[in-house]
């Protein structure tokens, strides 16, 4: 049990083992009543009323569209003509579902993308990256046209409002922002989650936005004012998506405990409570049929159910898949259901039933997932079918998980940590190598002028040792031209710097008188 602020009015109770959220009656010490196995179990006093809907179906996996790449997440487009994909590999990818063709390869990103949305217009698609951004890419021209930056760590997830002029994103820094779209500027900053942001939604109205955490809770936040107006606890581990009914009054959230919640937003209720079975059956991602009605859950036992919200039962489940289900989405018309999986595949399944409840045949069929004018029927509250021994043992249990989810956030961080600083060496490294690079350039041009100079050095030597032969030649074939030999070669000397005292000394010899001493 916690007790949670409802727009800073003051705290609301809460039900037994996180079964509701507000303090209106009825919601603290409803009765305790058991249901089968793999059905959501309802407060005493209501009972499931049997339906076509309830009853099991025939799920014809109509197309499968192999990437090749891991799948982080898909978005459907509004018209549903094409698919948006988040890549392991950086990347973004656009599909055309019928022609099954990628029509777009969205390149940008550093790092791996974690998710994807559409726009109501079918023009943009966003996308969140461990890069630290968000970008937003004209889908029909194939290109960038805006990268969203102010988070301090991986941006987990992305979604368009209604309208498309608002863009909501959340982020391993604990926060949620809200971009306005055209500008490309930061509106506001929700912060009050204690952990990781894993998923965010808008209501149709536009006026709230949810956020999924690994803190385990779910809040609503007035997207105007960005005040918190309610917090929503009773998960026991993370929450990984949630996601608005048509209506507006429903949400709900999948968590790696198993579960999937299902709240009243007006009454500020656990609606219903979705038990998984199965050791692996953790709840990756959500998404409400058009109807209001039915919701579908990506599983990480590879896996996808389908369940009736007003009877809290089981109606359809979809094998195929060979890893997690990273993603699921419902068409429009809620006549296909999409899916995507770590291993780089989607896959496209309709869904029918027969009028009366049995399967459907080719000449009798309409869709489980069809548009319906009936507002979505509210199930009654959901607690724990045991308390106790059962209840410490759950405690016990979501110790020793939060223990090793807070190790595990931690070797995130430092690896991250890591990663950057690996990033930034490696950056340097590139930058010094430039450098290098260009050093070598004009050494090798210094080095070639070295050559041309000392080329032209020896053709100069050559030229000045030839020059004396020359001009004494040319003097010693004209010597009755008015000069002299000896001026000739006095002038060469000068010439070649050379002073005729140092060439030609004239010696003096000194006759004596024979008999006189010192002789000749």
């Amino acid at each position: 049990p916690a007790r949670r602020a409802r727009g800073g009015a003051g705290p609301l109770a809460a039900g037994p083992a996180g079964g509701g959220i507000g303090g209106r009656p009825g919601c603290v010490g409803a009765p305790i009543v058991s249901g089968p196995v793999g059905t959501a179990r309802m407060q005493a006093g209501t009972s499931p009323r049997p339906s076509a809907a309830d009853a099991p179906l025939r799920a014809e996996q109509v197309c499968r569209l192999t990437v090749g790449r891991e799948i982080n997440a898909l978005a459907l487009s509004p018209n549903a003509k094409r698919i948006a994909l988040a890549l392991q590999d950086h990347s973004v990818q656009i599909w055309d579902i019928s022609a099954k063709v990628m029509v777009h390869l969205l390149r940008g990103h550093k790092y791996r993308v974690n998710d994807v949305s559409w726009s109501s217009d079918n023009v943009h698609v966003a996308s969140g990256s461990a890069d630290k951004t968000a970008k937003i890419w004209n889908a029909v021209e194939g290109r960038c046209a805006a990268t969203l930056q102010g988070h301090l760590l991986t941006v987990n997830a992305v979604a368009f409002s209604l309208d498309a002029t608002r863009l909501a994103s959340g982020s391993w820094d604990k926060t949620v922002c809200i971009w306005d779209v055209e500008l490309c500027k930061l509106l506001l900053t929700l912060s009050g989650h204690t952990d990781w942001v894993h998923s965010v939604a808008w209501a149709p109205g536009g006026e709230q936005l949810a956020s999924a955490s690994s803190d385990h809770s779910v809040r609503v936040w007035n997207a105007i004012t960005g005040v918190v107006e309610l917090v929503l606890v009773g998960h026991l581990q993370t929450v990984r998506s949630v996601g608005f009914s048509p209506n507006g009054v429903f949400l709900a959230s999948g968590s790696l405990d198993r579960t999937v919640r299902v709240w009243n937003l007006q009454e500020g209720s656990l609606a219903a409570r979705l038990q998984q079975d199965g050791d692996e059956a953790s709840v990756q991602c959500v998404a409400f049929a058009p109807d209001g009605r039915h919701c579908a859950v990506g599983c990480g036992d590879r896996t996808i159910k389908v369940w009736n919200l007003a009877s809290g039962r089981l109606v359809a489940q979809m094998l195929g898949h060979e890893d997690a289900v990273s993603g699921v989405a419902v068409s429009g018309d809620g006549t296909l259901l999409f899916s995507c999986d770590h291993d780089g595949s989607v896959r496209v399944w309709r869904m029918l039933v027969h009028r009366d409840g049995a399967c459907a045949s080719a000449g009798d069929r309409r869709p489980l997932m069809s548009n319906s004018a009936q507002a979505p029927a509210a199930a009654a509250v959901c607690l724990e079918t045991s308390a106790g021994a059962s209840f410490k043992d759950l405690l016990d249990r979501l110790r020793s998980t939060e223990d090793v989810n807070q190790h595990l956030r931690q070797q995130l961080c430092q690896a991250q940590l890591e990663i950057e600083e690996s990033l930034r060496r490696q950056s340097c490294a590139e930058e010094q190598e430039t450098q290098l690079s260009r050093y070598r350039e004009v050494i090798s041009g210094l080095t070639a002028q070295k050559e041309k100079l000392e080329r032209s050095f020896d053709e100069m030597r050559r030229e000045l040792r030839l020059m004396p032969n020359v001009l004494a030649g040319s003097g010693a074939a004209s010597p009755g031209a008015g000069a002299s030999p000896q001026g000739d070669g006095l002038a060469a000397r000068r010439h070649m710097g050379t002073s005729p005292d140092r060439t030609s000394r004239p010696v003096l010899r000194v006759s004596h008188p024979a008999g006189s001493p010192g002789g000749s």
